[in-house]
């Protein structure tokens, strides 16, 4: 989460209620900057404004592994307010993450080679365990990253709460960066909308279109041999048994391989391409409905009962 609110000359001096707070001076305009932390957030304040930075689940809770509803979300806010001695029910939102972590019956890998690619952002499977779907180019507004939760609280020490020690939790959040009220059609954002019933429920829905967007690789038949009856149908079982078993990183790396060597003059052409890609994989018939990937879609269906 990043807020933002201004300072006027009635806002009292908050670094006193911060940890390790250290000025900064710009020699050149001569403005005085301070930096610190409070229970984990960081925390800026400049001439203009305070900006805080982190995560609200931490700082109510000693990790993030239970997600914040809008009810204690409500009382983070709170907290942080009475902490800072300011009120921040106004204070703009200018980053925001929505997700959970579910507890599954596989690895995690398992289920993130089953994600393909999806509308307008590209896969990066940088990892094992991780995978993001992200604009091209510097800005990021909406990123979607899945990862395992497991690993990553080994990586950032975090101690993981009784019974979920030898759980695969598997963390889908989406990450909302600048211009939030565009993004999401809302008049404004601000940190009383996050407790919101109607914001609430609009987040829910995003969060599960933007999981349905993305394709979904299925489960090759195992009496596919059955099927085949000509030359042309094992070639096709067999090019799209390829295509089902490929990394479908390579597959969009490929298409961008494409657009950067400007092959076709016409953009649709890509498009197109794509399309008879997955046209083949599916033609010869030669999958059939995942047990994990119907396993996680039922999670993210019934979402409103974690978040």
């Amino acid at each position: 989460m990043k807020l933002w609110t201004a300072r006027t000359r009635a806002t009292p001096d908050v670094s006193k209620f911060l940890d390790r707070a250290k000025d900064q001076v710009d020699h050149e305009t001569g403005e005085v900057c301070t930096f610190g932390s409070l229970e984990g957030l960081k925390v800026s304040i400049y001439t203009g404004g305070i900006s805080i930075v982190g995560s609200l689940a931490k700082y109510l809770y000693p990790n993030n592994i239970y997600p914040l509803d809008r009810h204690n979300t409500a009382q983070a806010i709170e907290k942080l307010s009475d902490s800072l001695h300011i009120g921040l029910d106004d204070a703009k939102v200018t980053g925001l993450e929505f997700g959970t972590q579910f507890v599954m019956a596989h690895p995690v890998e398992s289920y993130l080679s089953k994600l393909g690619d999806m509308p307008k952002l590209m896969r990066y499977h940088f990892d094992v365990g991780t995978l993001y779907y992200k604009p091209k180019g510097k800005q990021q507004p909406k990123i979607l990253a899945f990862y395992d939760k497991k690993a990553d609280a080994a990586v950032k020490d975090m101690v993981l709460p009784d019974g979920f020690t030898d759980a695969n939790l598997l963390k889908y959040e989406m990450r909302i960066n600048g211009r939030l009220p565009q993004q999401l059609g809302v008049p404004e954002v601000t940190a009383a909308t996050l407790s919101e019933n109607p914001f609430y429920r609009l987040m829910v829905k995003r969060y599960q279109e933007s999981y349905f967007a993305i394709s979904k690789n299925n489960q090759i038949k195992t009496d596919v041999m059955d099927e085949i009856k000509t030359v042309s149908d094992a070639f096709d079982v067999f090019v799209a048994r390829l295509i089902t078993q490929s990394d479908q990183t390579q597959i969009a790396c490929f298409l961008e391989e494409l657009k950067e060597a400007k092959v076709f003059d016409d953009r649709k052409c890509y498009s197109r391409l794509k399309k008879k890609i997955q046209e083949v994989a599916t033609k010869a018939g030669v999958t059939v409905s995942d047990e994990l990937i119907k396993e996680l879609d039922d999670e993210i269906k019934n979402i409103g009962a974690y978040v």
